[in-house]
């Protein structure tokens, strides 16, 4: 995969193609790395038959604390397990997924917030944990099992729109402290369509100034193969001298 590190050299290297004297800050490619790649996404998945690869997906890892199911709750009812952060925003695309590291800890199933207050009627899923995102952004869980509220840690999947906000929560985000070290989670497939739309955006304006044979659309296609061609020949070393 490919980290954002990588991404955001990428797109400085390419702008400075355009135009030697423009300032490009790396927190506004960031920026652009997740606007664009939800942007993609969106619409190559809006077809929910459609299978999403894995590469698209990120893996959180949540804290949980127990918590009354309103408050002064005094009838000492089970309550909930509540996310002691609260949880990025995610795409309605690709579903949701809970788990834990211990395969025998139960059933665990991702509902809707309107289901969320139906669940646990059934007698034969009595030992299933559910869980949802609450309208205040934070995950909740409960269960009819007691033995669900001795979890305090569980991993949350899904496509989250804000993918480097995501990533501060990874499970494994002690590996590569900084964001820029991390993988960006998106499909190589569409890593060059979403840095063309970038360049486009950051140096259209350039292009179309400076640009006296009306061409530019033709020079931003070349741009565009051309990145193709770096990716598809994992040849970026050369894209990265000086970083």
């Amino acid at each position: 995969m490919t980290t954002y590190k990588e991404l955001v050299n990428i797109v400085l290297d390419e702008l400075k193609l355009i135009s030697d004297d423009s300032i490009f800050q790396p927190e506004h490619v960031l920026f652009l790395l997740d606007k664009y790649r939800g942007f993609l996404l969106k619409q190559r998945y809006s077809d929910i038959k459609k299978e999403i690869p894995e590469s698209n997906f990120q893996t959180i890892c949540i804290d949980l604390e127990r918590v009354p199911a309103y408050e002064n709750d005094s009838c000492g009812g089970n309550g909930y397990l509540k996310s002691t952060e609260k949880i990025p925003e995610m795409m309605t695309i690709g579903g949701q997924k809970i788990s834990t590291s211990d395969y025998f800890q139960g059933n665990l199933t991702y509902v809707n917030k309107e289901r969320f207050k139906y669940v646990g009627e059934n007698k034969y899923l009595k030992n299933t944990i559910y869980g949802t995102i609450g309208p205040d952004s934070y995950l909740y869980m409960k269960s009819n099992n007691p033995q669900a509220y001795h979890l305090c840690k569980v991993k949350l999947t899904g496509i989250f729109e804000d993918s480097a906000k995501a990533s501060e929560l990874s499970c494994d985000k002690d590996k590569e402290c900084d964001v820029m070290d991390r993988n960006f989670p998106l499909e190589e497939a569409l890593i060059p369509p979403m840095l063309e739309l970038i360049i486009k955006e950051l140096g259209g304006q350039k292009y179309q100034a400076e640009d006296k044979e009306n061409n530019a659309s033709d020079d931003l296609a070349n741009i565009a193969t051309y990145l193709r061609q770096q990716i598809a020949n994992g040849r970026r070393s050369e894209l990265y001298k000086g970083y």
